[in-house]
């Protein structure tokens, strides 16, 4: 585990919905590096949340406070389940029941347990339940249930080039990079040095 903390800039936050920004937490999908991880401790998970607009600063401080070592392997989980609905959805494919199926069972462990608030159609957790690890994941994964239902799956992609997913909100719907300024460049960049290959 990298000892480094992640820094979250607004290139983290390009998918259109938290749910595909929480999926594309990792550096690469495509190609990914020796250190693909963007979270390697609970503090990521909580300047990520508050970075996403999903968490005020003293909720976002609880989870990076989060000593549980079960905590950060459940939030992978939860997002790799995550990514592979919606890699599928960008696809054409049929949804894996399985990563729906996770989904589903870590939400149903905090709703059966203890009484939640509801923010529209998102968990609304109180101060003490940010404090709470299966909180948090059951967080998480009622993100990524409601993203499954509501986003409009002819505008849900991938990118080419890295893997990561996003809604394509643009008028013509002809948008295909994750990021114009970083993939789209990288892509003309490689396309430019093949061309002039010997």
């Amino acid at each position: 585990m990298s000892s480094d903390h992640t820094i979250w800039v607004a290139e983290h936050f390009i998918g259109g919905h938290p749910a595909l920004d929480f999926s594309n937490a990792v550096f690469d999908r495509r190609n990914p590096p020796a250190h693909n991880e963007l979270f390697n401790s609970a503090r990521d998970v909580g300047t990520w949340l508050l970075a996403a607009g999903l968490a005020k600063e003293d909720e976002a401080g609880a989870v990076a406070e989060l000593r549980d070592h079960r905590f950060l392997d459940e939030v992978r989980e939860i997002r790799e389940s995550s990514y592979e609905l919606f890699n599928a959805i960008a696809a054409s494919e049929e949804p894996p029941s399985q990563s729906l199926g996770l989904l589903f069972s870590s939400a149903a462990r905090l709703l059966q347990t203890r009484q939640v608030g509801w923010d529209g159609t998102l968990l609304h957790l109180s101060s003490a339940q940010w404090k709470n690890p299966a909180a948090v994941s059951a967080f998480f994964a009622q993100l990524s249930i409601e993203a499954f239902y509501t986003l409009p799956r002819a505008r849900m992609h991938a990118c080419p080039r890295c893997g990561w997913l996003f809604v394509d909100t643009s008028r013509g719907g002809k948008r295909r990079w994750c990021n114009m300024r970083i993939c789209g460049n990288r892509e003309k960049i490689t396309r430019y040095r093949s061309h002039f290959a010997f």
